[in-house]
């Protein structure tokens, strides 16, 4: 700086090998990373660290440790829970008979008609939660087009943008989050939490649909079934 030079610094976002390309190797490595962090949250470190640091260095431990974990185990438990909360006042608007609903009148006031069932305030909350999940949704990408629109221009951040879609990103992210929770879960309540030896190499052969299934079912296709039935 002194003599007059530029040095550039450049954060990077996303960053990886690229190179597991194979359904078993990313089962593998998320299974490992999983059930790693469900055995060092029921460590005894875990608990001095979660009851002794100030709130401060609480949530950035949090944040960067058992957090992002114990988010995915939340966001799969939430959606189930949500799914059944939609079918049971389906079935409730079905069958009862809807007041009728004016939201300046106060709740304290007889409904009308007579033994009606007012889930008009349910079916309002019903929707912004279903617009929140679609924000949230597209606010998740901001970082990745800033960091694009920063580095390489308009037009390189939405094709890279539109790339994501195309190429089916955001259900991969759902499919690795399932992953995630589900090896948190079971070790958390089964335990059994192990090395497991991943390697860098690329996918070369073709696995049969049984295995395939057979290792995917139960942490990722059952749910999707379970919620696809209730719908």
């Amino acid at each position: 700086m002194m003599r007059g030079g530029k040095i550039k610094h450049c954060e990077y976002y996303q960053c990886g090998k690229g190179r597991d390309l194979g359904f078993g190797s990313i089962l593998n490595f998320t299974t490992k990373i999983g059930a790693g962090m469900g055995e060092q949250m029921l460590s005894r470190e875990y608990f001095y660290l979660g009851t002794q640091l100030p709130l401060d260095r609480f949530l950035s431990f949090y944040y960067g440790h058992p957090g992002f974990h114990i988010n995915n185990l939340f966001i799969q438990l939430s959606l189930q829970v949500f799914i059944l909360v939609l079918a049971n006042l389906n079935s409730l608007a079905h069958e009862a008979i809807m007041c009728s609903y004016n939201k300046d009148v106060p709740v304290t006031d007889v409904l009308y008609p007579f033994g009606c069932y007012n889930i008009a305030p349910a079916v309002d909350w019903i929707r912004r939660y279903t617009l929140s999940i679609f924000i949230v949704f597209f606010i998740s990408f901001i970082p990745l087009v800033v960091q694009e629109l920063i580095e390489r221009g308009v037009w390189k951040a939405f094709q890279r943008f539109v790339r994501h879609f195309i190429s089916m990103s955001p259900f991969f992210e759902v499919f690795v989050a399932q992953i995630y929770s589900s090896s948190v879960f079971t070790d958390l309540t089964v335990g059994g939490a192990r090395y497991i030896s991943t390697g860098r190499g690329f996918a070369t052969s073709r696995i049969p649909f049984s295995i395939l299934y057979s290792r995917f079912a139960d942490s990722s296709i059952y749910m999707g079934a379970r919620l696809m039935l209730i719908l």
